[in-house]
């Protein structure tokens, strides 16, 4: 099953019986399918699929208040995934930039080299679209910021460069034209 298969599926049950504990649950189910596919996403070497990326944290943020029995437009998942940007400081944009420009320079590498932030940035900002989904959207900026740290750092243990560099391939295994 795709990821869009899994949230389309996630998005189709009810969840209004769940307890909150339950609740949260499916949301880290979700924010951890989106980590790894945007991860996966840059980890191949075809520059501009990374412009992907975006799309999936729309639909995180869509899945997530979903579960949390809120029903939001894209457009308005966007705007909160901007707000929580501008709120962090994270740049989606010049993430963007920088993934594609890092795999253009390094075909091989660049994936290898931008995978781990990519996973780090998806899984800190579907953990802080959890805490503004919670408060309605009056949100403490300073709250969000430690949220968003502390998940980058925690994902981190999941996802990390050094993981991905210590798994990455020989010389040998590289393809050679």
């Amino acid at each position: 099953m795709s990821y869009l298969e899994s949230l389309k599926k996630i998005q189709a049950a009810d969840y209004s019986k769940l307890t909150e504990k339950e609740r949260d649950v499916v949301a880290r189910d979700v924010i951890d399918l989106c980590a790894f596919t945007c991860a996966g996403l840059v980890l191949q070497p075809i520059p501009g699929l990374e412009q992907t990326v975006l799309p999936i944290q729309v639909m995180m943020v869509l899945t997530v208040a979903h579960v949390y029995g809120q029903e939001l437009s894209r457009k308005k998942a966007m705007d909160i995934l901007l707000d929580l940007a501008r709120i962090t400081g994270a740049s989606i944009v010049t993430r963007q930039v920088l993934v594609t420009v890092t795999k253009l320079l390094l075909p091989v590498l660049g994936g290898v080299l931008s995978a781990p932030v990519t996973f780090s940035m998806t899984w800190a900002v579907g953990y802080a679209s959890i805490y503004y989904l919670r408060s309605g959207g009056r949100v403490d900026e300073r709250k969000i910021k430690e949220i968003f740290e502390q998940e980058r750092e925690r994902s981190k243990s999941y996802y990390s460069e050094d993981k991905a560099r210590s798994h990455r391939p020989s010389k040998d295994e590289i393809p050679r034209e």
